[in-house]
């Protein structure tokens, strides 16, 4: 790999990292997506982690209350795996060589994973964001660019949702 392509994937991890570090000022919270954009986003995952449709279906929880013990449960998971996942991007980043299989990697792990925390959940915001946040990192991980993904605007949109919604829980993700 040459020297300027790995300066722009270290430079482009940083600067991921970086926003999300800075996002401390409260985003404007979103309209959700809806639930059948979520339940087919997550299912380009992984058909066996996928959240189902009921997971985030409104229906599931006819209240639309959200169980507040749960949603901080699921979202100090999401933290640990959001932790990881950039302790692995930055490592690729630093290694000397081609980071992009590790960076596929660990986006694909962070998708895995938060699709198997969401699936079976009862719908909330918290579940919501953070399943349709994982679907977009699993785009990142099969885009040509991931680079270009990782700073697009849906991978943007779904990060500030999702820690917009566990922020209420009372855990600061900073994806």
């Amino acid at each position: 790999m040459d020297h300027v392509r790995l300066s722009t994937v270290v430079l482009t991890c940083v600067s991921v990292l970086a926003l999300a570090a800075c996002s401390a000022a409260e985003p404007a919270t979103p309209a959700a997506p809806s639930t059948s954009a979520t339940a087919g986003a997550a299912s380009s995952v992984s058909p066996s982690t996928a959240a189902s449709p009921a997971t985030t279906d409104p229906a599931a929880n006819p209240t639309g209350a959200a169980n507040p013990a749960a949603d901080k449960r699921l979202c100090t998971t999401a933290k640990k795996i959001a932790e990881k996942t950039k302790v692995d991007v930055m490592k690729a980043a630093m290694s000397g060589g081609d980071p992009n299989p590790a960076i596929k990697k660990a986006y694909t792990e962070m998708a895995t994973e938060l699709a198997k925390a969401t699936a079976g959940t009862p719908g909330s915001e918290a579940v919501t964001a953070l399943a349709a946040f994982g679907a977009a990192a699993g785009r990142v991980a099969t885009a040509p660019d991931m680079d270009a993904a990782a700073s697009g605007p849906e991978f943007q949109k779904t990060s500030a949702m999702a820690n917009a919604a566990c922020k209420k829980a009372g855990v600061d993700i900073n994806f």
